[in-house]
């Protein structure tokens, strides 16, 4: 129950984050939103900077759980099979809640410095899972020697392009296997062809 009560006021808390942004939202219009009193919000957080840092942590966490390490024994599937599970499973997560999409994207270029600071943290955190990703792909001969914070920079901000465009731009969206599909080959050859 404890559990519960704490996912529902995250999941209000995201919802009001993602309408109002982080300098607008309010600890009332959470608890309201939660259908909670007071008193029960704050058994669970100190504030709204507790409970903004714990929906990124957590999903920092849930990214992480996601992403899976490339297996290269014998009877594993391919390497671009495994990478592409691994990416259907963080668009998934992250689409799959569309609050915490909008609100990454939304507070991506946060107006104070006090969520910015909060939204570096995490794009940090996810950008070094993507330089990890890279340097152990160098390792392997999967791919190609490159400065990995540059390139994985580059992925990032690739991929928030893309939930962007999904969660603010467009009626239609793609599925999730055309936008894995379309990222793998926007990795793989760019936009040219030779």
């Amino acid at each position: 129950m404890r559990q519960q009560r704490r996912a529902q006021i995250l999941q209000a808390s995201k919802e009001v984050f993602a309408e109002k942004g982080y300098h607008n939202a309010s600890i009332n219009e959470i608890i309201r939103r939660a259908g909670i009193a007071r008193g029960t919000f704050y058994l669970y957080f100190t504030g709204k900077q507790t409970v903004f840092d714990s929906i990124l942590k957590e999903a920092v966490e849930e990214l992480r759980s996601r992403i899976r390490r490339i297996d290269t024994d014998e009877g594993a599937d391919p390497p671009q099979v495994q990478l592409r599970g691994s990416l259907i499973r963080v668009v998934e997560y992250i689409l799959g809640d569309p609050h915490f999409a909008r609100l990454i994207v939304s507070n991506r270029l946060a107006p104070d410095a006090e969520t910015g600071e909060r939204a570096a943290a995490f794009y940090a955190d996810v950008q070094e899972m993507i330089e990890h990703s890279l340097e152990r792909g160098i390792e392997m001969g999967m791919v190609r020697d490159c400065d990995t914070k540059l390139i994985a920079s580059a992925l990032l901000g690739a991929v928030l392009g893309i939930v962007q465009h999904i969660v603010i731009g467009t009626e239609n969206p793609p599925t999730i296997d055309a936008i894995v599909d379309e990222l793998i080959a926007f990795v793989l050859r760019g936009v040219v062809n030779f």
